[in-house]
């Protein structure tokens, strides 16, 4: 397993401790310069999405993984942490449906780890 496949399984294993539903990964390194991995999941309220935010931020800075920037608020329905190979979104549940990056993204290998 390489740096960012650890990364994502890092951010994975957090985001699944808190709960967060509907979690995937997106291999989109070969479609955009931006990032190697998007991992998106979605929380069911601001208090669950702070805890998910929370959790990927601990874990991540344990495993030795810098945040390079933390964009977005909660109340907005939509927060980006940064690691510069892998960028977590977590979404509220309205915000993951009408932003539909994991749509936008159909042409790139998609791993799925909840429901």
């Amino acid at each position: 397993m390489n740096r960012e496949e650890m990364m994502v399984e890092c951010a994975v294993k957090a985001l699944s401790e808190k709960m967060g539903k509907n979690i995937v990964s997106l291999h989109v390194g070969e479609a955009t310069i931006i990032t190697d991995y998007f991992v998106i999941a979605n929380g069911s309220n601001t208090s669950q999405m702070d805890a998910m935010i929370d959790g990927v931020e601990e874990d991540m800075k344990k495993a030795g993984y810098e945040l390079k920037t933390r964009e977005g608020r909660t109340q907005g329905g939509w927060v980006l942490l940064d690691y510069n190979e892998v960028v977590v979104h977590i979404f509220s549940t309205e915000m993951r449906e009408f932003y539909g990056l994991d749509s936008t993204w159909r042409d790139v290998e998609k791993k799925t780890y909840t429901d």
